[in-house]
């Protein structure tokens, strides 16, 4: 009886060290994380910008857009639709800014509607991780800048 037990024993410390082990890498990959400045799942989205419309409608760095009074919201989109949008919405313009945000997916502004996200408030300049100028190619169309 006293053996099966010292079995019984060694097998839930065996669980015990196992279980230990996984929340202590748990632990360690959680903290690397909040240590590098990135959450769990984080989304980087981009907004096309003319250079007129970044100074004239940023006020004390809260960039807000016509959008925004009009449907509530700033369009962003995924970096695979930015040409087309930029060849189209944006042919005319003479200086054109890609911006990249990076929003935390906790971030409730940010709504989705099928593929498409719109933030809805003003976008805080301290938010844009980078900031591109397009460039056009020979047949005068936008190009993606060097990211």
């Amino acid at each position: 009886m006293n053996k099966i037990r010292i079995n019984n024993i060694k097998t839930v410390d065996k669980h015990i060290n196992k279980l230990i082990s996984k929340l202590l890498l748990s632990i360690i990959l959680l903290a690397s994380l909040v240590v590098s400045g990135r959450g769990l799942a984080d989304t980087t989205l981009y907004h096309i910008v003319s250079e007129k419309q970044l100074a004239s409608l940023t006020q004390n760095n809260v960039y807000t857009p016509l959008s925004v009074a009009e449907e509530d919201y700033i369009h962003f989109s995924k970096l695979s639709l930015i040409l087309p949008i930029a060849n189209d919405a944006y042919k005319n313009k003479e200086v054109l800014f890609l911006l990249q945000v990076t929003f935390s997916d906790s971030d409730e502004d940010l709504r989705w509607i099928g593929d498409n996200p719109d933030y809805y408030k003003g976008l805080h300049l301290s938010m844009v991780g980078k900031k591109f100028e397009f460039i056009r190619d020979k047949n005068n169309q936008w190009e993606l800048p060097a990211m």
